[in-house]
């Protein structure tokens, strides 16, 4: 998906070129991990990952720290990692700044990830700078519309009457916005929160995409709200980022089509 956004709306990056790496060869993959070195470059972004099911969540840091080594190796000043909200765990408006609580195994590994970036005492002279970008449920990416795809039946958790889980989502087009505001900016930041300014309830993306489902009462343990504050990204970018829940679904339909 980020592939097709760059290819329908190649502004987004203000300039910046784009050589695709990958750890296998495939369609539109400019260089490969494993057979040799990379090209020079200004920055690298790594967007590999271990997600929960698909690996050992601990890989993540030494993925992190792979990305470390080719920013060294093709000569960029700048690396920026992808990270989590579920960092923060269930929280509203969580800023970079906010505490970090997780749930699960996959936030854990995210934060022990970040913190292997930035130890305590490290010689950084020679180091690219890394900026972590901590981002919230992709749109077109997550269990929501991973059921909507599949044409699963739908139930939402009912928090009061109308009321369904409210997340922050970042669309590939967001993303993009963080990444050349991050590669533009001369103060570069650690930590980033990546997402729309506008956290969306779960039942709004239903309704934009006119997918049926039921309500049920929601159990103790569901999280009412994993909010972002992005006043940070917004004073990078120079923009509002607000994203209506039909944008969002207009989005993800142009790019998922295109992807195909």
């Amino acid at each position: 998906m980020l592939r097709a956004c760059i290819v329908a709306s190649p502004d987004v990056l203000a300039g910046w070129q784009i050589v695709w790496g990958a750890r296998r060869a495939g369609d539109s993959v400019d260089w490969v991990y494993s057979k040799g070195p990379p090209p020079k470059a200004d920055a690298v972004l790594a967007l590999w990952g271990v997600v929960p099911g698909q690996g050992d969540l601990s890989d993540n840091i030494t993925l992190a720290h792979q990305a470390v080594q080719i920013a060294k190796d093709c000569g960029a000043a700048r690396v920026l990692h992808c990270s989590s909200s579920a960092v923060y765990g269930p929280v509203r408006e969580a800023s970079e700044n906010s505490a970090l609580a997780p749930l699960n195994a996959y936030g854990i590994a995210k934060i022990e990830m970040e913190q292997s970036l930035f130890p305590d005492s490290n010689d950084k002279s020679e180091m690219p700078n890394s900026c972590v970008m901590r981002l919230a449920n992709v749109v077109g990416a997550d269990s929501l519309f991973g059921a909507i795809q599949h044409d699963q039946p739908m139930t939402l958790d009912a928090f009061g009457i109308g009321q369904s889980p409210i997340r922050s989502y970042a669309t590939p087009s967001v993303i993009w916005r963080a990444v050349a505001a991050l590669l533009a900016t001369d103060s570069f930041p650690e930590i980033v929160n990546v997402a729309s300014s506008n956290p969306v309830a779960m039942h709004e993306l239903l309704d934009a995409v006119d997918c049926p489902f039921v309500w049920r009462t929601a159990p103790e343990t569901a999280v009412a709200e994993v909010s972002l504050s992005v006043a940070r990204l917004r004073r990078l970018t120079g923009q509002t980022l607000v994203v209506p829940p039909e944008e969002m679904i207009a989005q993800w339909r142009k790019l998922t089509e295109a992807a195909e």
